[in-house]
């Protein structure tokens, strides 16, 4: 005859790996995984099209919170912000002006966004870090919805689409874990 203490030694011992496991899993890092994807996941970890939805999904997240409607994503948009992520890191530089002297105008017209356009409006935001805790989707939205300049546009009932572009590395040397993130917004009519 078994004791009735033995299977709650057994399920007290389940409970402790249990607990020992995931106490491991958060400290090893592991990704939170929401309705935008593993947001929080080091860009060596991710593919260039998981960091662009997940940057993208969050803002629209930021923007819903807020009572605004979701921007759209526009394809001319995301050229404009990948050319410009990828000139960032390889000039070394993270700003708004490209080291040929390209602004955001510039570059956004070259896109073929302002085609047939008889008004516009455009906004930018730029972020580069390495890691999970400074270059990750979340971190990276999150930085800028604590930055005026940046959460205004994020939340900017004005501007209609978006297209986010990624590149790999950091202006600012980041390491190989790094990634320089574009967010070009548009409204146009």
């Amino acid at each position: 005859m078994t004791s009735p203490v033995a299977p709650l030694r057994r399920g007290g011992t389940l409970l402790a790996l249990l607990g020992c496991l995931l106490a491991l899993s958060a400290a090893f890092g592991a990704t939170r995984a929401t309705a935008c994807g593993k947001v929080d996941q080091p860009p060596r970890a991710a593919t260039d099209h998981q960091l662009r939805t997940s940057v993208l999904c969050l803002v629209n997240q930021s923007r819903e919170r807020h009572g605004i409607g979701p921007l759209a994503f526009s394809p001319a948009l995301r050229r404009s912000a990948t050319a410009h992520s990828r000139s960032m890191v390889r000039s070394g530089s993270l700003s708004h002006y490209g080291p040929d002297g390209s602004t955001l105008e510039s570059r956004i017209a070259r896109s073929g966004y302002f085609a047939r356009a008889a008004y516009y409006r455009v906004a930018e935001n730029i972020a580069a870090g390495p890691g999970r805790t400074r270059g990750s989707p979340l971190a990276i939205v999150r930085g800028w919805m604590h930055s005026a300049g940046h959460r205004q546009n994020i939340l900017d009932p004005g501007l209609h689409d978006f297209g986010a572009g990624v590149a790999r590395g950091d202006p600012l040397g980041g390491g190989g874990n790094a990634a320089t993130y574009t967010l070009d917004f548009g409204a146009r009519g």
